[in-house]
């Protein structure tokens, strides 16, 4: 971890924070109308007035849309094109030449009718032809209301130096693609961001909006603290963050795939050679597996290497007085700008390898709707992909100083020995059933169509089976010994703290401000033998990391008396 100002990460605001916070909340409190005056005038020129996007993303909407339509009409056309010759491709280039006419005009009158403009109450976005299903469409998104900004742009867009910008609100589930403004240039862009977060600290500075605690100064526009990643740090991120077991699985269904494929074609045949293949391969029949796993495995943990090294490229992120500024990737450029009160807690997740190595990454979770943005959860915000665990505190109060000494600072209690009884039931109990989930996944994506042509490898392949499946059940059993040995819960002034997880481990930093409700449950078991599960949820849609089984019942009410004290 590196930092751009200089200067070593500190465990809180230095000297003097509360006389300077002081003045510049002096200085935002102004009239709104002498920011805002005369419809948004006080924006920098290019911002002023109604907006469309640039021209050029008309050609690259047509293209984008017409991508798929034409990917299908070659996989459809192939074989005709393969028997008839250059008939049939003419055909072929004059249907693309059609999709890439029609999908240019509905661009073009999209572009057109899509217009967005910076006013006294907000961001409004207009669309729609104003007639039929094409109905005229208004959207007003408040300054105060917004919660990220994200930049980005696809490797398509990047070639015409075009980015896309997404206003997160936490309703995005109902706002959709309306709340995103297209087809601006990179300075139009940032220039963009910058005047909606102005807009957005004058708003909040004339309203009561709550935020926890007060943040630090402003210092003229110029980041307070800027990290980065070296080539080293990088390259032990990339390699860190392995999901060899996800590809693994993708490469085995592929080659299953392949070998039906190879068999229909006539060129591997295995029907009725069973017996002879079976017996020249049958002392090899374990290295052959094993070997197989291996490859599978390496090749799985190679394409993961790649993919998290183009997504880790690039990586900086700079703390602003109100907003924190992430950016990476190498391809698909990705600029996510977060309001720092908008953060509903902090998730410090560590992998397996990054447990034996001592590193973790630091993510904000905000409110935001389920599902995936630019390939990351919509309602996450990546702060740091690879932090040594000793430094996180140091790191947060840097860019989040509200959270700043709590991971270290809070006093934490581990689990009872009868959780860990608990826990390997569970895992006992859940062993059939990944097993038969894992078993139907292989088998409706291919398996069964090479079994249906060759028989003689069942047994061979339930051999393997079982092995895999022994080894499932010890790897569900050591992850449940280790979150038990993880697992802790307790909290600070002002958050609660939870570790959680075994091969993936979370600590969870949640400010008691932003805890909407708590729950302690019991089970007939749990009561018996007195446990409780603690259950906390935020504004935000994400869960992950909230919920800690089996902890004490008495530490369970004494935490749930600490989110609703009973008043004397």
């Amino acid at each position: 971890m590196s930092s751009g100002n200089g200067r070593p990460p500190s465990p809180g605001p230095s000297d003097g924070t509360a006389d300077r916070l002081e003045r510049d909340l002096e200085r935002l409190a102004v009239p709104r109308r002498s920011l805002f005056e005369d419809g948004g005038d006080a924006a920098p020129e290019g911002l002023r007035g109604p907006r469309r996007a640039n021209p050029l993303s008309v050609p690259v909407g047509a293209v984008r849309m017409a991508s798929g339509l034409i990917a299908l009409l070659v996989a459809a056309s192939a074989g005709r094109v393969l028997a008839d010759g250059p008939g049939a491709l003419a055909g072929v280039l004059v249907a693309t030449a059609c999709i890439l006419a029609a999908c240019l005009a509905i661009s073009l009158a999209a572009w057109r009718a899509r217009t967005w403009e910076l006013t006294n109450e907000g961001v409004s976005l207009r669309w729609g032809l104003g007639w039929g299903p094409f109905a005229r469409h208004s959207l007003t998104v408040p300054y105060g209301h917004i919660h990220t900004v994200s930049m980005r742009s696809s490797l398509f867009e990047r070639v015409f130096g075009l980015m896309t910008l997404d206003l997160d609100t936490g309703a995005a589930a109902s706002e959709g693609d309306a709340s995103k403004i297209g087809g601006l240039r990179a300075g139009e862009a940032e220039a963009l961001r910058a005047e909606l977060f102005r807009r957005r600290a004058a708003s909040l500075a004339t309203g009561d909006e709550e935020v926890w605690p007060a943040g630090a100064p402003c210092h003229d526009g110029r980041p307070i603290a800027t990290f980065s990643l070296s080539r080293r740090e990088l390259l032990l991120a990339a390699a860190s963050r392995m999901s060899a077991a996800s590809q693994a699985v993708a490469l085995t269904v592929l080659l299953a795939r392949g070998v039906e494929t190879l068999i229909e074609w006539g060129l591997l045949d295995l029907v009725g050679r069973g017996d002879e293949l079976l017996a020249s391969a049958g002392a090899m029949l374990v290295p052959i597996v094993a070997g197989f796993v291996v490859l599978v495995l390496a090749a799985g943990a190679v394409v993961s290497f790649a993919v998290n090294l183009v997504r880790y490229a690039g990586y900086r992120v700079e703390r602003y007085a109100d907003r924190v500024v992430v950016e990476h990737g190498l391809l698909a450029r990705s600029s996510r700008t977060l309001a720092v009160e908008r953060v509903q807690y902090v998730v410090v997740r560590q992998g397996l390898i990054r447990q034996l190595m001592g590193y973790a990454e630091v993510l904000a979770v905000v409110v935001a709707a389920p599902g995936e943005s630019g390939g990351e959860p919509s309602g996450s915000v990546l702060l740091h992909p690879f932090v040594r665990l000793a430094d996180a505190d140091a790191f947060l109060a840097e860019v989040l100083p509200s959270y700043a000494g709590v991971v270290g600072g809070a006093s934490l209690s581990g689990l009872p020995p009868v959780a860990r009884r608990r826990a390997l039931v569970r895992a006992v109990v859940w062993w059939p059933f990944s097993v038969a989930l894992v078993a139907a996944a292989l088998w409706f994506s291919g398996l069964a169509g090479v079994l249906g042509r060759a028989g003689w490898l069942l047994r061979p392949l339930l051999a393997v089976g079982v092995v895999l499946s022994i080894v499932a059940l010890v790897a569900l059993a050591t992850d449940a010994l280790r979150a038990w040995g993880a697992a802790r819960y307790g909290r600070s002034d002002g958050a609660l703290v939870l570790v959680t997880g075994g091969l993936t481990r979370l600590t969870v930093v949640a400010p008691r401000a932003r805890l909407q409700h708590a729950t302690v449950s019991a089970s007939p078991f749990q009561r018996r033998a007195g446990l409780a599960t603690l259950t906390v949820r935020t504004a935000a849609s994400s869960s992950d990391g909230l919920r800690i089984r089996d902890l004490p019942a008495d530490a369970a009410d004494e935490l749930l008396g600490w989110f609703r004290p009973r008043r004397p």
